[in-house]
């Protein structure tokens, strides 16, 4: 595996700071809603937990409008987030996943969400807000290089997260090393993200949003997680990888990066 001298981590922590975050994050909010695509539970591998999740009719019906772009049975359960679990949720707005996984996890779990300031600038009320509403989660807003993360870890899910990551300058030696000790032997870091050309580095993650997936594998991998699987889940053949993942009437589509990490149970 290729691995990343700090030099080139540096560089690519220049290059990130020279990106706009301001226009960057403000394209969070959709311009525009995608075009609607079925959706079904598959009949097999989804817990009684996790369909309940996604069948609740509590859920924004704008999220649920989403389902059938995100997958989010079969993601969940690739994750293997069960009853009584400890998750990480990183970057949790715009409350796509929380719900579900607040409901997963249920009164025996809790659910600890974790967003950047610059997104809370725009999301955090209504973060708090659900947060409040449910105790078995937790809210924090900082800086990803200095989380002080819960013991036991059992699951990292990270949708999204890791672009804007690399937007807003986070060391991974410390995100990573504070991370890995924070997690039982054997539990999982699951990362899904738009993905960029592979070899574009950080090329295209201000401009287009995207992370390239060698990226997330070497930058992880050099951490200590082994990946587990390489999923095909949200593949996207029509993607050609240049084009912003807000583009008016393309929110969902792009082909995305389903990473299955874990911690290794000897280490």
């Amino acid at each position: 595996m290729k691995r990343f001298t700090l030099r080139q981590l540096a560089a690519i922590t220049i290059l990130a700071a020279s990106a706009s975050l301001t226009s960057s994050f403000a394209q969070e909010a959709p311009v525009a809603a995608a075009p609607a695509k079925p959706y079904t539970i598959p009949s097999k591998g989804i817990s009684d937990a996790i369909r309940k999740a996604v069948q609740d009719p509590a859920r924004a019906p704008n999220m649920v409008a989403r389902d059938g772009w995100r997958r989010p049975a079969e993601i969940l359960a690739l994750a293997g987030v069960r009853p009584g679990h400890r998750v990480v949720e990183l970057s949790s707005f715009p409350l796509y996943y929380a719900p579900m996984l607040s409901s997963i996890v249920g009164e025996k779990g809790m659910v600890h969400m974790y967003d950047f300031p610059v997104t809370a600038e725009q999301y955090g009320e209504s973060v708090r807000a659900f947060s409040a509403a449910h105790k078995n989660t937790k809210y924090e807003v900082g800086d990803f290089s200095n989380i002080a993360f819960p013991r036991n870890i059992d699951v990292v899910f990270s949708v999204h997260a890791f672009h804007l990551m690399l937007l807003t300058n986070t060391d991974f030696d410390r995100f990573h090393s504070a991370l890995f000790k924070a997690m039982k032997p054997g539990a999982i870091y699951l990362i899904v993200d738009h993905s960029a050309v592979v070899g574009s580095q950080t090329e295209d993650t201000a401009g287009l949003q995207r992370a390239d997936p060698s990226l997330i594998r070497a930058l992880v991998g050099n951490a200590g997680f082994q990946l587990v699987e390489d999923s095909r889940l949200l593949d996207n053949p029509q993607d050609d990888r240049k084009w912003p993942v807000f583009q008016e009437g393309k929110l969902d589509q792009t082909d995305q990066t389903v990473y299955k990490f874990r911690k290794p149970i000897v280490y």
